[in-house]
């Protein structure tokens, strides 16, 4: 297993987490990101297991994004093991994503998408839990790299529309978690 696909899974199995500890409310209501609910965080994170399927069955993208559905959880397990399970054979993390960013970004191996990936499903754990009023610690070796996965990107990209809010400057002594939400624009 690479290192970018145990990171995925962690990520993977910390968002179901929360998604466990979450009553219904924790859909309707507004999320950290701005001019998100809850619900959009589980849409958002669905279409990251749904994008990860798809590229890895037909290395393209999916056709359509999931909904929240009136079973979130029973939804997101059944995704959950569905995308687990394609990426769990010989040779598919090599196999190449067409231009999961756009022909601007280019074509990746999955291995990188999944990495990519496993850092965008950390601060929407995050988000979750937040907006669910359940336990908003998450793993510490996801929030390493995720760390280090975003501010790999030029500034540009990483703060752009539909992208990563302006930093928030951490207060002296906050922990690891809170420094990359803070550089991810969230305030804690």
């Amino acid at each position: 297993m690479s290192d970018n696909l145990r990171l995925y899974t962690s990520a993977i199995y910390g968002f179901e987490h929360v998604l466990k500890l979450a009553k219904p409310t924790a859909f309707t209501r507004k999320a950290p990101c701005a001019g998100w609910t809850g619900k959009d965080v589980y849409e958002h994170a669905a279409g990251n297991l749904a994008m990860i399927k798809s590229f890895a069955t037909t290395g393209k993208g999916p056709k359509s994004t999931p909904k929240m559905g009136n079973d979130p959880l029973g939804a997101w397990l059944k995704l959950r093991e569905q995308t687990l399970e394609v990426l769990d054979h010989p040779h598919v993390l090599q196999s190449i994503a067409k231009d999961p960013f756009g022909p601007e970004f280019g074509s990746m191996p999955l291995d990188a998408l999944v990495g990519f990936m496993a850092a965008d499903l950390t601060p929407h754990t995050w988000d979750m839990a937040r907006t669910a009023k359940v336990d908003e610690r998450l793993d510490a070796n996801l929030v390493k790299a995720t760390l280090a996965t975003w501010k790999a990107l030029p500034p540009e990209v990483l703060r752009m529309p539909g992208m990563m809010a302006a930093a928030v400057k951490s207060a002296p002594g906050a922990d690891a978690q809170t420094k990359m939400l803070n550089f991810l624009g969230r305030a804690v």
